[in-house]
């Protein structure tokens, strides 16, 4: 697990350590460093550092380090942890390269009062707690930043150049950067984090429009459907010794079904849809900010019949997207949380109504009320486990105390979590290399150094059958079935550089990949100067010519199968050939003449190979004659020997 690339400093200028989680943040989960042999209590802050960056007193927690080969229980500094040198500093800005985290500060220190008063208040043991609509506000652009500006998202735009942008908008994010002049995709991450930090969020909702204008449009919708789709509720452990971790990336976080496709040559995991049910916003180890999707049941909400036939249609068309939709549900569906009250509506027999003076238009002056839900051990562990699924490729977790921590891992690795109608979690590739098996062990060396001895329990994928291992299979099948007396055309292609039984096949499909590239060219080529069409072919030819001898044998062994077979059902034309089309033709003689390759690939290159007309190629791999007697062909005069 490498660790994050870091932001290039310029000459002359002072590198900054930036958080993408704050500080405040950082705090609850922290104790006073404590060096060892120095005598507990009140005491003036030392001058000597006992670690790097460490004085007695300053701020530590707990940490799993996984960025080496091994895992270990670290004691690390929250003034270097869960952030990265000049990660938000702009160097295009040569003004005030720091203004994106300045910003980024006064938007966390609005967000640092509102969080903190629900913390203490938690403490207090109040049950409730109301804040302004602009403060409310304030959260919702302060959660979504917070999504935004992690980790996840730093790795995908921090390129500098649009060539090393690899997500699936690629090419609407180069035509956004030619369109505005950006230089680099960093430069477009940059001006969302302003635009999202400038925008003011009136009640009526035009921000909504501006921000569309002002804004990066993929990353404007998803955006406005964060802020708005969501809803926000406040969950405390119920359990005594029950708290949550800190991932590296826990505020990237989201509960819900992703479908994705396994390359199964690499083993790499390209995601094609996904749903957020729930994303976490971990406080403190006894508090947590769950955000819940609209389109999950709402009892109060639901009693209306409209309300509840537009979010059961919602939660189906999601549903519909995925690979498995009968799986895509929640893990987190009976999570006993509910929306905020307010002081524009009211609750009369289990059904939300306006109160008194309301005509349903959002004003400036309406106060939340956020209650305090207790959750169960059981949902404590899933969002644990949740963050944990997702944490195979960060380098750090944090957690308050050890005992917790051993529970919440022993739960982790050695339960098997039932995710819908199938079990997702830890799901590994079957090669030792794979990431996430990797990180598991790493995980059970932890447990071993917190005294447990549970083994991880995971589930493993088995890879799809790789292209040249399929070949390799069918190569050595083809090895053991091959005739004490071999046909001559067996011969002619064994004894061609490099031929085997074992090449035999991957030969076969390359030929047939190479007809139907041939194809391909003439049929888009069609209608364009006749001088452009066989320049192209002489490209062709000459790429042709780089192949092996035997794999271009295969190759004009096709193209007479096609012309041969003319009069066959269309799906049978172009097909790749199979053992019984391996007899002897007028290709094997040039072969045999060795000069297969230069001879028949300019013969058949001259010509239009999806002409039904094309009587050169039907003469040249029809007749012996022609072959036998390149001369005769008036194309011999280009031919290369």
């Amino acid at each position: 697990m490498k660790p994050l690339p870091q932001a290039p400093s310029n000459e002359g200028t002072i590198s900054q350590y930036h958080h993408f989680i704050p500080r405040f943040i950082l705090r609850n989960f922290a104790h006073a460093f404590q060096p060892p042999n120095v005598p507990k209590g009140p005491r003036k802050r030392s001058k000597r550092k006992w670690k790097k960056g460490c004085y007695p007193g300053d701020p530590m927690f707990y940490t799993i380090n996984l960025a080496g080969a091994i895992a270990e229980l670290v004691e690390a500094p929250i003034s270097h942890t869960f952030g990265l040198t000049d990660m938000y500093r702009d160097f295009a800005d040569a003004a005030n390269p720091n203004r994106l985290e300045q910003q980024l500060s006064r938007l966390e220190s609005r967000a640092a009062e509102i969080i903190t008063k629900f913390r203490k208040d938690y403490e207090a043991d109040k049950p409730e707690i109301w804040i302004s609509r602009a403060e409310r506000d304030t959260l919702r652009k302060f959660l979504f930043i917070m999504k935004y500006r992690g980790s996840r998202f730093h790795k995908r735009f921090y390129h500098h150049t649009a060539e090393g942008y690899s997500e699936d908008d690629k090419g609407r994010l180069v035509n956004y950067m030619r369109e505005k002049g950006y230089q680099k995709p960093v430069d477009i991450w940059y001006d969302n984090i302003h635009a999202i930090l400038e925008m003011k969020m009136d009640p009526k909702g035009d921000w909504m429009d501006e921000l569309r204008k002002r804004m990066y449009p993929d990353d404007a919708k998803w955006a406005i459907a964060h802020i708005q789709m969501i809803y926000l509720a406040l969950c405390t452990p119920s359990g005594q010794g029950d708290e949550f971790l800190l991932t590296e990336n826990a505020y990237g976080i989201h509960e819900g079904p992703v479908s994705c496709h396994i390359n199964p040559d690499t083993g790499e995991s390209t995601m094609q849809c996904y749903t957020e049910y729930h994303v976490f916003a971990v406080v403190s180890p006894k508090l947590m900010m769950v955000l819940r999707s609209f389109i999950l049941p709402n009892p109060e909400e639901d009693s209306n019949d409209d309300i509840r036939n537009w979010r059961e249609t919602m939660h189906e068309l999601n549903a519909r997207q995925h690979i498995n939709p009968s799986a895509a549900s929640s893990i987190l569906a009976d999570l006993p949380i509910t929306k905020a009250r307010n002081s524009y509506t009211r609750i009369v027999n289990g059904r939300v109504i306006l109160a008194d003076g309301e005509d349903g238009s959002p004003c400036l002056n309406h106060k939340f009320c956020f209650r305090f839900f207790p959750i169960s051990t059981e949902h404590v562990n899933k969002i644990n486990c949740i963050l944990l699924e997702e944490a195979y490729n960060v380098s750090t977790i944090a957690f308050k105390s050890q005992l917790a921590a051993r529970k919440t891992l022993e739960c982790y690795l050695g339960t098997v979590i039932e995710t819908g109608k199938s079990c997702s979690f830890k799901t590994v590739g079957d090669r030792p290399d794979d990431q996430r098996l990797i990180y598991l062990k790493k995980l059970e060396h932890v447990l071993r150094q917190l005294g447990s001895d549970t083994t991880a329990v995971y589930h493993i994928r088995k890879s799809e059958l790789r292209e040249d291992d399929r070949f390799d299979i069918l190569g050595q099948m083809l090895q053991k079935s091959l005739p004490s007396e071999p046909t001559k055309s067996m011969k002619l292609y064994l004894k061609l550089a490099g031929g085997s039984a074992l090449t035999m096949p991957k030969d076969m499909d390359q030929a047939s990949k190479m007809l139907n590239m041939r194809i391909k060219i003439d049929v888009w080529s069609k209608g364009i100067d006749e001088s452009i069409r066989i320049e192209i072919r002489e490209h062709v030819q000459e790429l042709f010519c780089q192949l092996p001898a035997r794999r271009v044998l295969f190759y004009l062994k096709d193209i007479r199968h096609m012309l041969l077979k003319r009069n066959e059902p269309e799906e049978r034309a172009g097909s790749q050939l199979d053992m019984d089309d391996l007899m002897e033709g007028p290709e094997d003689i040039i072969a045999n003449g060795k000069s297969l390759v230069h001879t028949t690939v300019n013969l058949y290159s001259s010509s239009d190979i999806t002409d039904s007309k094309s009587i050169v190629l039907r003469e040249a791999f029809v007749s012996p004659d022609v072959l036998c007697h390149p001369e005769s062909h008036p194309s011999h005069k280009n031919a290369k020997f």
